[in-house]
Order: structure tokens, then C-alpha cells, then sequence
């Protein structure tokens, strides 16, 4: 007896051409049986009325699907008794049919789209009307004319990509769907030439991108911008399963996961099944053509933002007009402002910022203080839907990545020849070293107050430690330019900076002092901070005429204006710095007698040439140390729309 196990199950889904089944009338079903993780499964069966008759049989062609033709009868149920490759039989209970149905039927046929409209035997005629569209644009809408049996379209009519007919009723309600995809070419040929026909290792290779005679200058090539990926045969097969003409006219068209979506493109009858299985209603045709189109409710974004909420700390009502100062860390920081509205929420927007930036961000109620809760939202992302299954367990290749690779030995070497040269640095093996030396204790770094980083002038333990000066004010007068110091006959002072006439505002451990005359002793202090003009706004408008911060060293240790709760250390999500593809240069007769071997795998990688005003764009690169042949994947799309995509050669001996 087999014992199957909860691996083994599958499901099978069935969908009517054009969305119903009428009844009493011969109509096709595709269906697609999918494993209990979402792949596609190989079935065979039967499907089979009530009675247990036998209809048709029905085996998967492609990725799970097949498509079968049946007339269902009223009064009748029908199922498919099928099982899957690992012998596990089941049944399934086909889709009732509609006595009311229309629906459209879809063919292709000598270069022409060929549309019909069947409906159940005892639906009456009512006016409708059928629409077609690509990607939004109307491609042409009729009202239906009962009396003909179908509408035929020259395939070259329409552009390439998914084609969708709609039939409506006379209050426009759509009634059917049903989707065809249009060959019509789509792409362009792009010029490449090389200045040699064969090259030598470590070769020079001049290489240029050029529109084709037959295509004058100025249709549309101005402005492509072209993708280039150059790759060693040896190491790296080129992937044909997805393309920039799967994903743009495919898979982007489409919901679900679809796998090896360029496989669809050169088969016709696999295309069609999937154009019947993975329906879409990508717009609500019915509100556009009642003049209601929907408009996205979030926008598409062109820049970056933060937001927020001020809270009282005890209370949960909102607090408005509460201060917020934000500072920006790293590549082009600066200081802002804003400050909360009726339901105490705060938003900066417009912000542009690389990856790794951190924002500092501080709140203060409406009277200054600080006795308040600040939240910054977090940034939301969709969930993950699909994610393919990882060829490699545990950081190691298993058979089926190794069976991908053309030339496994070859590769194998260049990856130990990688590893002991990897960005021309020798690995060697050293012999074991003993230390006898004592440990050097580290040194814990100030965990300084967050602001400190902005500051114009810090004086730090060390400096304050080699000076040995008797009292606090001394090093500032001694380190930090225009500080003026005021007596008054207490033994107090008063801190002033050039071109203010009030003292500065003084801040201990992160708590602000406002009148502090006093100061900690200087065996006390770790480090002292000065903001002495628009940097000193990040602590508040009243500290205009600037601000000393002192770090004590029990303050530096204790981290607790860390857990203050109207400050935030955020650090987003950024963009992406363009990061240069290294490519090495043999240009002189010592670097190509280099001993460091030359392993690449991917040879040259440009993600951005583009095409100019004169029709032609190079580049240049060198050959690695291996006899070969290397792939040159073009990709790209030109100004008006069309889609490059090409494969080259180049020979390397």
C-alpha cells in the first residue's frame, strides 16, 4: 500500500473560456493544477459526468495547464477524476453552468484574432457592446451585432503585448473577459561591432552599439538607453527564461508567479493557456467608461519622508504645535524644522538621502519642554507573495546548480583562483604568531549626547587631559575662537559667544541647564561641545545665542539621554549610490605580464549606456586569462517604446 504524505497533495482550478460556462452550449475550460507549494503539477485523468460516464480525457501540457471542450447539459454535474506523477488519484467538481451566460470565445487563426460571443440556449439577445485594450489604450469598441457569429482582427493592428475583450451589457456591466496576446513585434535591432573578430588574453576590446541602416536616425533611437552584461560561456549560461520582453510584455501584464515566462513567447498554444488561466482586470473598465476612472491612492513616490506623532508622556491626546528639529547625519546633512498639527502628527517631505543616512529627531511641546512621547513611523513594505526556491542548501551548490554550469571543472578552478586573489590581494598562510605582550584594555568611546555630532567645536578628554588647565572656562577660551567669559561676584560665570549678548544655553549629560553658572570640575567633564551658530537650532528657537554641551564622564557611561522619550535615532531606507563596475586595464606590457591571474567571470557590466545624438555609442574592456567565448546580453528600450534585446559573441583564444 503507498502511503502519501501532505507533500504529495495538488489542486486543480478551472476556468471557462471568457470567465462563464454557459449551458447547453460547447465550450473549452483551461485548468491548472498546482502542488501544495504553489508549483505546477503534471496530472492526467478523466473528466466524467455524474453518472460516472467518461467525457474526454485530459493530460497537462505545459506548467500544469491543458485545456478540454465538453457541452454541459442542465441538470447535470461534472468532475475530473485525475491523479498526479507520485500516483495520488482525486476529483474535483467542475464549474456549474450559467442558463444566463454570455461569454466570449477566442481564437488565433492565419495571422488574425478571431472573437466570437456564445451564450446558454435559453439567454435571451440583449444589446452589447465589445471593447478591446492594451494596456489602457482603446483599441476598438462596437456595439455587438447578434446576427454575425465573429469579429476577426489583422494581428499586425494591434501592438504587442496582452490584448483584452470585454463584452458589455447596455448599462455598460461587463459580461465577459477573455484575454489574447498579440506577437506583433515589439523589439529592434541594435548594430555590434567589435574591432577585432579574435582576441587574445588579456586583449583590448573596442566595441561599438550603432543604429542599423535601415532604421533612420531620429525614429525613435534618440536617447535609448541600453543595458550591457558581458559574461564567460565557461562559467555563466546566458538566462533565456526571463527577458525584458517576458517582463514587459508578460509577466508584468499578469497576476500570479509565472515560471519561465519567455518560454511563452515561442509557444503559441502554451501562450493561449495562459492567457486563460492567469486572468487580470488590471482597470475597472466599467468606471472608465462610465467616465469614473480610479486614481491611485497613494501616489508614486519622487522623493522621501518621515513622519510622526507628539504625545504627551501620561496622557494620549495629540499635542499640536509641538517642535520638531531634525537633523541629518552623513552625505549633505543639515538642520530642519517643522512642528505638529490639531492631531499633534508632524511630516517632512521632499527628502533625498543615500542609504545608511541617520536622522536625529527631537520634540518639544509648545511651552519648550521636554515631557513629551515622540513616535516616528516606520516604513511599510508589501509582503513578500512568492519567493523562488534557493538552488544552493547551506551556502553550498547542490547538482542542480552545478548541472547549470557549462563548464563545471572550469569553473571550479576560477572560483579557488578567486578566493586566494580576490581584489588583487595575495591570501597566504602564516606560520603562528605568539604574542607575549600584556592586553591593552580598551577604552569604552564616549556615548556622547546625540546632538553632540553636529557641533562646531568639541574638546575631548584627551585635549583636556594634555592641557592640565585648572578650570572649565579655561579651555574654552583656550580652544574655541570668539567665547567671551563673564564673572559675577559669586564665583558664577556666565558663558558668552561673539555677536550675542545673552549666554549661551548650557546642557549637562543631554539635560539642558538654563541657569546653570556652575560647572562641573574638569576631572569630571569627557568632552565639551560648542554650537555656536545655526547649528545650535537642533536644541530649540531659545537657543540662539548658542549652545556649550558638557558630556560628564558618568554621563557618557550612563546612556541615559538615550532613553529620553522626545528623541529618535532613525535611520530609514535610502537610495542605492551608483557603485562602479571594476573591469582591470592591461595597458602596458608589465600588466599584462602580471603573475596575478585574471578569473573573471563576468567580464563587463554596464547598466547605463546610452545612446546619443550621433547614433552610436562605445565602450571598451580587456579579456581575462582564459580561452573562451563570452556572451554579450543587450537589453534596453528607445524612446519611442521598442524593446532591444540581443545576444552576441565574442571569441577569445
Amino acid at each position: 500500500m503507498i502511503t502519501f504524505t501532505e507533500q504529495d497533495d495538488f489542486d486543480v482550478s478551472f476556468f471557462p473560456e471568457g470567465g462563464n460556462l454557459p449551458e447547453g452550449v460547447f465550450s473549452k475550460v483551461a485548468f491548472k493544477a498546482l502542488t501544495k507549494t504553489g508549483f505546477p503539477e503534471t496530472i492526467s485523468g478523466t473528466i466524467i459526468d455524474d453518472t460516472g460516464a467518461e467525457i474526454t480525457a485530459i493530460d497537462t501540457r505545459h506548467a500544469g495547464m491543458d485545456v478540454f471542450a465538453y457541452l454541459p447539459e442542465s441538470g447535470k454535474k461534472y468532475y475530473l477524476k485525475c491523479e498526479n506523477a507520485n500516483g495520488l488519484e482525486k476529483q474535483f467538481e467542475l464549474p456549474q453552468p450559467d442558463p444566463r451566460a454570455y461569454s466570449l470565445m477566442a481564437s488565433a487563426q492565419n495571422e488574425k484574432i478571431v472573437i466570437g460571443v456564445q451564450k446558454s440556449v435559453h439567454a435571451p439577445d440583449i444589446p452589447s457592446y465589445l471593447l478591446a485594450h492594451c494596456r489602457g489604450d482603446v483599441l476598438y469598441f462596437e456595439e455587438w451585432d447578434h446576427q454575425q457569429e465573429f469579429v476577426s482582427f489583422m494581428e499586425e493592428e494591434f501592438p504587442a503585448g496582452v490584448i483584452q475583450f470585454i463584452l458589455f451589457d447596455g448599462q455598460m456591466n461587463p459580461l465577459s473577459e477573455r484575454l489574447m496576446f498579440s506577437k506583433n513585434d515589439a523589439s529592434a535591432q541594435i548594430d555590434f561591432h567589435t574591432d577585432k573578430e579574435v582576441y587574445e588574453k588579456r586583449d583590448k576590446v573596442v566595441t561599438t552599439l550603432s543604429f542599423p541602416d535601415s532604421l533612420p536616425f531620429g525614429e525613435g533611437w534618440g536617447g535609448a538607453s541600453i543595458s550591457i552584461a558581458i559574461t564567460d560561456d565557461k562559467d555563466i549560461a546566458v538566462d533565456e527564461s526571463t527577458t525584458i520582453l517576458s517582463s514587459l510584455l508578460l509577466s508584468s501584464e499578469l497576476k500570479g508567479y509565472i515560471e519561465n515566462p519567455a518560454y511563452y513567447l515561442q509557444d503559441s498554444v502554451a501562450m493561449d493557456l495562459l492567457m486563460m488561466t492567469h486572468g487580470w482586470r488590471r482597470y475597472n473598465i466599467p468606471e472608465v467608461i462610465k467616465g469614473n476612472p480610479e486614481h491611485p491612492q497613494i501616489p508614486f513616490q519622487i522623493a522621501q519622508e518621515i513622519s510622526g506623532q507628539v504625545k504627551p508622556q501620561s496622557l494620549r491626546r495629540p499635542i499640536p504645535g509641538s517642535e520638531i528639529f531634525i537633523m541629518m547625519n552623513g552625505e549633505g546633512g543639515g538642520v530642519g524644522i517643522t512642528s505638529t498639527d490639531a492631531k499633534g502628527s508632524f511630516i517632512v517631505q521632499d527628502l533625498l538621502f543615500p542609504d545608511s543616512t541617520t536622522f536625529y529627531i527631537w520634540a518639544l511641546n509648545s511651552n519648550g519642554r521636554d515631557n513629551v512621547q515622540l513616535n516616528v513611523d516606520h516604513e511599510l513594505f508589501p509582503k513578500l507573495v512568492y519567493a523562488p526556491q534557493s538552488l544552493s542548501l547551506g551556502g553550498v551548490c547542490n547538482s542542480a546548480v552545478l548541472s547549470s554550469i557549462p563548464d563545471v571543472d572550469a569553473f571550479m578552478e576560477k572560483a579557488e583562483q578567486r578566493a586566494k586573489f580576490e581584489e588583487d590581494i595575495w591570501s597566504i598562510q602564516l606560520e603562528e604568531v605568539r604574542i607575549s605582550a600584556p592586553r591593552i584594555t580598551k577604552v569604552e568611546s564616549r556615548n556622547q549626547f546625540w546632538a553632540n555630532a553636529s557641533s562646531d567645536n568639541t574638546i575631548t578628554r584627551e585635549t583636556i587631559e594634555q592641557s592640565k588647565l585648572p578650570y572649565f572656562h579655561n579651555y574654552l577660551l583656550a580652544f574655541v575662537g570668539g567665547i567671551r567669559v563673564q564673572e559675577d561676584p559669586y564665583g558664577g560665570i556666565d558663558i558668552f559667544i561673539r555677536g550675542n549678548e545673552s549666554p549661551a544655553h548650557v546642557f549637562i549629560d543631554g539635560i539642558e541647564r538654563p541657569y546653570t553658572k556652575y560647572y562641573p570640575s574638569v576631572s569630571e567633564i569627557e568632552s565639551i561641545d560648542v554650537f555656536k551658530g545655526p547649528s545650535a537650532v537642533v536644541f530649540g528657537f531659545g537657543s540662539a545665542n548658542g549652545v556649550i554641551s558638557i558630556t560628564t564622564k558618568r554621563g557618557s557611561n550612563s546612556g541615559v539621554q538615550i532613553d529620553k522619550s522626545n528623541h529618535v535615532v532613525y535611520t530609514p531606507l535610502g537610495y542605492q549610490k551608483p557603485v562602479a563596475f571594476y573591469s582591470p586595464k592591461y595597458e602596458t606590457l608589465e600588466a599584462k605580464q602580471s603573475k596575478i591571474p585574471d578569473y573573471r567571470t563576468t567580464i563587463f557590466w554596464k547598466p547605463d549606456v546610452v545612446i546619443s545624438e550621433d547614433g552610436e555609442v562605445s565602450f571598451q574592456f580587456y579579456t581575462s586569462d582564459f580561452s573562451t567565448t563570452y556572451s554579450v546580453v543587450i537589453e534596453g528600450i528607445t524612446a519611442d517604446g521598442r524593446m532591444v534585446r540581443q545576444v552576441e559573441k565574442i571569441n577569445v583564444r
